[in-house]
C-alpha cells in the first residue's frame, strides 16, 4: 500500500508540473511580440540626410595697390650704375579667403620688400638691360613673392591647395637704369 500511495503521489506531482508552466513555444512567441514592440517604440525612425550642397567659390585676381620701390646698384664689371625699379603684383584668391589673404599680406609685407631687393641686387646690369633677363627676373620674383606672402597652410582648401592665395603676375611701374 505504501507503494501505491507513492505511485499516486508521483503521478499527482507529474500532473502538477505540467499544469504549472506554459509551453516553451508560447513563451518564445510572447517574447518575440514584446521585443518587436519594444524595438518599434524605443528605436527612433531612420532619417535619410541629404548631403549638403558644396558651395563653389569663384577665384579672382587682385592687384595689390601698394607699390614696391627700390633703388640699387646692380652687379657690373666696371664702373658704377644705378637702377630704380617700382612694381606691383597681382595675386589670385578665392572670394571666401580674401580676408585671410590680406592678413597674410600684412604679416609678411616687410619681408617681401627685403627679399625683392635682394633678388634684384643679384642681377647684373646686362641681365636687367635685356628682355630675356627681365622675364627671368619676373618669374623669379613671382616665385619668391608667392613663397613669402602665401606660405603653405595647414588646411587644404577646396581647390586642392594649402595656400590662401597665389601670386600670378608682376606689374612693372618704373624701370630706370643709369
Amino acid at each position: 500500500m505504501a507503494e501505491e500511495k507513492k505511485k499516486e503521489g508521483d503521478g499527482k506531482a507529474e500532473e502538477g508540473k505540467k499544469k504549472k508552466g506554459l509551453p516553451p513555444i508560447v513563451l518564445i512567441a510572447v517574447g518575440a511580440i514584446v521585443g518587436g514592440a519594444g524595438v518599434v517604440f524605443a528605436v527612433p525612425p531612420k532619417v535619410v540626410e541629404k548631403p549638403a550642397e558644396v558651395k563653389v567659390y569663384k577665384t579672382f585676381d587682385v592687384t595689390h595697390p601698394d607699390v614696391i620701390q627700390h633703388e640699387f646698384n646692380p652687379r657690373t664689371k666696371a664702373g658704377k650704375s644705378m637702377v630704380r625699379v617700382a612694381f606691383k603684383f597681382v595675386y589670385e584668391v578665392r572670394e571666401d579667403l580674401e580676408k585671410a589673404a590680406f592678413e597674410e599680406l600684412k604679416k609678411n609685407w616687410e619681408e617681401v620688400r627685403s627679399r625683392s631687393l635682394l633678388l634684384l641686387k643679384t642681377r647684373s646690369f646686362e641681365e636687367l638691360n635685356s628682355e630675356a633677363g627681365v622675364r627671368i627676373l619676373e618669374n623669379d620674383m613671382i616665385t619668391e613673392l608667392d613663397r613669402i606672402l602665401f606660405p603653405m597652410g595647414e588646411t587644404v582648401h577646396a581647390n586642392g591647395s594649402n595656400k590662401v592665395a597665389r601670386v600670378t603676375k608682376v606689374l612693372w611701374d618704373k624701370w630706370l637704369m643709369q
